[in-house]
């Protein structure tokens, strides 16, 4: 299916009557896709880096728990690169965290376009689902996965499209946030340096788990893309052209 360049189209007429009177169009999610492109690459580089400097310091306090000798202004350069590392991630959390939601709460929006019935939990639980204590650990999965439904395109798949992408996506994203609790926990509370080896071990494991998590959020949110703009793509060409006044 060729791919559109319209950023939005209009609803099917309601004699149609496949939809009523009135639907939201649809808006295409590209230009936020491609920004969550960019914002997952950076996130997977830093991950990375912080992934190696935590490695720097496992070696340091590695060295201090068996006894040996340690700089004090390696020591210092350790801590700062890890200071520096945290506000990258912080900073690339945060703006990579509004472009997703904005781009969540829009392909939600486009599934009442294909069907506007399809989905159990409001356009408004796309934004609401992230900051539900406890249920936001299920509730942005429910909505994904309606909105997954709801995109496919029957007539054109071959077969329906697996949810593997979007189930890897969510595990990885709930592990990501449960060990970098932890390993943050343990690195506030370590006081002495074997406390500080294990804390910062599992900084190493929780960092590694953030990029790989990154890399297949932006799978899903590519996968997902994809299927909507091929199927309001379909959509378009499937509506007869209205006379002229």
């Amino acid at each position: 299916m060729s791919d559109t360049s319209q950023n939005a189209f209009d609803p099917p007429p309601a004699a149609t009557g496949h939809l009523p009177s009135y639907v939201a169009p649809f808006r295409s999610p590209r230009g936020l896709a491609t920004a969550l492109t960019v914002l997952f690459g950076l996130t997977v580089g830093v991950d990375l880096l912080a992934v190696a400097s935590d490695a720097h310091v496992w070696r340091l306090t590695d060295e201090m728990a068996g006894g040996g000798f340690v700089e004090d202004a390696d020591l210092t350069r350790a801590d700062a690169l890890q200071v520096v590392g945290g506000v990258l991630q912080v900073t690339l959390l945060v703006a990579t965290a509004v472009v997703f939601i904005i781009w969540f709460h829009r392909v939600r929006r486009n599934a009442d376009f294909f069907a506007l019935d399809s989905c159990e939990m409001k356009s408004g639980w796309a934004i609401g689902a992230w900051f539900v204590p406890i249920g936001n650990l299920w509730l942005p999965r429910k909505v994904a996965g309606e909105v997954w439904d709801a995109s496919i395109d029957w007539e054109s798949e071959a077969r329906r499209p697996s949810h593997t992408p979007m189930n890897v996506w969510w595990a990885l994203f709930v592990a990501t946030w449960l060990v970098g609790r932890a390993a943050s926990s343990a690195y506030e509370d370590a006081v002495s340096a074997a406390e500080l080896k294990q804390a910062v071990e599992r900084m190493m494991v929780s960092d590694a788990l953030d990029a790989v998590a990154a890399v297949f959020a932006l799978l899903f949110v590519r996968k997902l893309t994809r299927m909507q703009l091929d199927k309001a793509t379909a959509r378009q060409e499937q509506i007869p052209p209205q006379p002229r006044p």
